[in-house]
């Protein structure tokens, strides 16, 4: 036992070397880190006051000795105790207030509100998030956000910025708003606005990630653009094939369609006409064209003719389950699926009608059926001033 006290006190010298080290260094402790040493002193105390008693009741040290130092050493484990149990409540009440604060003032919030931990994982999820990616907040606390919502094209990026962000908490996404892609729990895709701030939480680098559904806003700027397009595609051309084949172009091009068709009324004969088209390169869809040359439709005959007759627009997701859409050219060697007829009007009057298909299954877009009421006038309103040129 004699080494024993040079032992101890070794160690106290080294551990008011460590503290005095930590008093003078740019290094922070967390709450919980404080709150184990000094719980780990509290029971260093009690253990050598065991070693004393030993040593006293084998007649190793004076019996007084012994008793003043397990005094003292009694009320420095008691106030060890104190101090590491009010250092841990005060985490943990902080913690509490920190998470109760954030939820008050998401709860309201229509965007979603997501904060990340130090290891990548969701540590909150407010209402909005549920509402926006369709995970519930048990289905994603405890998740990787970026296994989650992010799309796997972009999940490297995401990753590599997030691993920066850990050290330092800096990283060039953040303090930014930047557009991203995001995964809905249904595989939809949509788009994001997102904010990116880091928060400090007991010395390790938390990310707080603002998301924002822009989808329809998006989408909706698209359209905008394809009006426009349109416009274009109208004032530049020389005649008017030309110009409708550029309309058919621009939008299979922009909204993904494999080829388009314009049917003329044919007022004398009663009937709607195939005057331009446009496709990709697809020898199905090249057949599908070809099997159309000739061919007619009269009022409420095929979608086409159901157009003209009705003035309305219709979409049709897939043409081998819809009876509207059966007529000669469509056969299942063709592949076509989807399929989406708008009509061409002059102050009220349907003179001809744009038909587009694809060899996707479509659901109806509504923004776009909306869309293609501006774009039908604004073809009309070009035929008729072509028409009284010729004239």
């Amino acid at each position: 036992m004699t080494g024993f006290p040079a032992s101890i006190e070794l160690a106290s010298l080294l551990l008011l070397l460590v503290g005095i080290g930590l008093a003078f260094s740019d290094i922070r402790l967390s709450g919980w880190v404080l709150g184990w040493i000094l719980l780990s002193g509290a029971l260093l105390v009690q253990w050598f006051r065991s070693i004393l008693s030993y040593s006293s009741a084998r007649g190793n040290v004076d019996p007084d000795i012994v008793e003043i130092a397990d005094d003292w050493m009694g009320l420095g484990f008691a106030l060890l105790i104190v101090a590491s149990m009010y250092m841990m409540r005060e985490v943990l009440a902080r913690h509490s207030l920190t998470e109760q604060r954030l939820r008050v003032i998401s709860a309201a919030a229509r965007d979603a509100v997501v904060m990340m931990d130090n290891r990548g994982r969701i540590a909150f999820w407010n209402e909005a998030g549920q509402r926006i990616f369709g995970f519930s907040r048990q289905e994603a606390q405890g998740k990787k956000l970026h296994e989650l919502i992010i799309p796997e094209r972009n999940r490297m990026d995401f990753e590599r910025n997030f691993t920066d962000f850990r050290r330092t908490g800096q990283g060039p996404v953040i303090g930014k708003t930047l557009e991203l892609p995001g995964i809905r729990k249904d595989g939809a895709e949509i788009v994001t606005e997102v904010s990116v701030s880091g928060a400090d939480v007991d010395e390790k680098w938390h990310a707080i990630c603002i998301f924002r559904d822009i989808t329809e806003r998006k989408r909706a700027e698209q359209l905008l653009e394809l009006e426009y397009a349109v416009a274009r595609c109208l004032d530049g051309a020389d005649n008017t094939a030309e110009a409708l084949r550029a309309v058919i172009r621009a939008i299979c091009q922009t909204q993904d369609w494999e080829c388009g068709r314009f049917l003329r009324v044919d007022d004398a004969a009663g009937v709607l006409r195939l005057v331009e088209y446009w496709s990709v390169a697809d020898g199905a869809i090249q057949g599908l064209l070809a099997a159309s040359q000739g061919i007619t439709y009269g009022p409420g005959v095929g979608m086409s003719g159901k157009v003209w007759q009705s003035g309305q627009p219709l979409w049709i997701a897939d043409i081998t389950k819809d009876a509207r859409a059966l007529t000669a050219i469509f056969k299942a060697e063709s592949g076509v699926r989807g399929a989406f007829v708008f009509p061409v009007k002059v102050e009220g009057t349907t003179i001809g009608v744009f038909a587009f298909n694809s060899h996707e299954i479509r659901e109806p877009d509504v923004q776009l059926l909306s869309a293609v009421r501006a774009i039908g006038s604004q073809v009309g309103g070009f035929l008729r001033r072509k028409r009284g040129e010729d004239a």
